[in-house]
């Protein structure tokens, strides 16, 4: 990679310049494009395109291979460099440069793993198990888009219920078909008497569930698990959803303050 005749600072925060779009240098011509965390803005007075930031981060710079279009046609591969400017946010990254690499995104990061807590909405349920579909991941970011997109993140924190975790929710549509889907079956519901457990006492359609993924499931839906004093339903109204916010009383019982209507769920540890 040639010399960049400009300094791109290592750390930046949301509007900050941090190129732009052309750049001559010898003995190529540089071709900047925005990568994840980055936008095209165009400046009326000077008449020309550059790079911003859209949120905070460490600047990544990675050269990309040239395509073979129309665009290129008036340079060769010899006298032009694709180079894509990125911003990653990592609270824990070193600040001690510009992170030059020729590896992918780190958006494969945001699939869910083994041991991950995650937030689930239950779409159904059965006498066996409850499908949920999972929109949230225990302090990491998702997407706006669940994960088609390339810029910015969509956050927004769980308000109400009996979970005080710090959450990252995706605002991706349901019915895109574009969030993770899992599967609560009734013997991972809580640690004892497993073969006591009724899921209509535990879940309802439309709860929100602080749960954990047991595994990768079947291919399909992750195998999750509430078998913990802090796993459970954290958001849930009355009514099958037609009702009041309601709260948990103990481990099994939830009741809305308004109404007075006490139902069971497996309730997660309010703190």
């Amino acid at each position: 990679m040639s010399e960049l005749n400009f300094e791109l600072p290592s750390r930046v925060i949301p509007g900050q310049l941090l190129c732009p779009l052309y750049v001559p240098t010898e003995p190529k011509v540089t071709k900047y494009i925005a990568g994840p965390g980055t936008k095209v803005v165009h400046y009326d007075l000077n008449n020309i395109d550059v790079i911003t930031s859209t949120r905070i981060g460490n600047v990544q710079v990675v050269e990309k291979d040239l395509p073979n279009n129309e665009e290129n046609e008036k340079t060769t591969n010899n006298d032009m460099m694709l180079i894509e400017i990125s911003v990653i946010n990592k609270t824990t990254s070193n600040d001690s440069g510009i992170s030059n690499t020729l590896s992918k995104s780190n958006r494969d990061k945001l699939l869910p793993k083994e041991g991950d807590i995650v937030l689930c909405r239950v779409v159904r349920i059965s006498l066996q198990r409850a499908n949920v579909e999972i929109i949230g991941f225990q302090n990491e970011p998702i997407p706006i888009d669940g994960g088609v997109g390339t810029n910015g993140h969509g956050v927004i924190g769980v308000n109400g219920g009996s979970g005080g975790a710090t959450f990252s929710m995706s605002q991706s549509s349901s019915d895109l078909g574009e969030t993770f889907r899992g599967i609560i079956r009734s013997q991972d519901v809580r640690a004892t008497e497993r073969d006591r457990v009724k899921m209509i006492e535990c879940f309802k359609p439309g709860d929100i569930v602080k749960a954990q993924i047991l595994s990768l499931g079947d291919g399909v839906n992750y195998y999750l698990t509430t078998a913990r004093n802090d796993l459970g339903v954290i958001f849930a109204k009355s009514n099958n959803g037609a009702g009041n916010l309601m709260y948990a009383m103990d481990w099994q019982t939830m009741v809305s303050p308004v109404t007075g209507v006490i139902e069971k769920r497996k309730c997660a540890k309010p703190f």
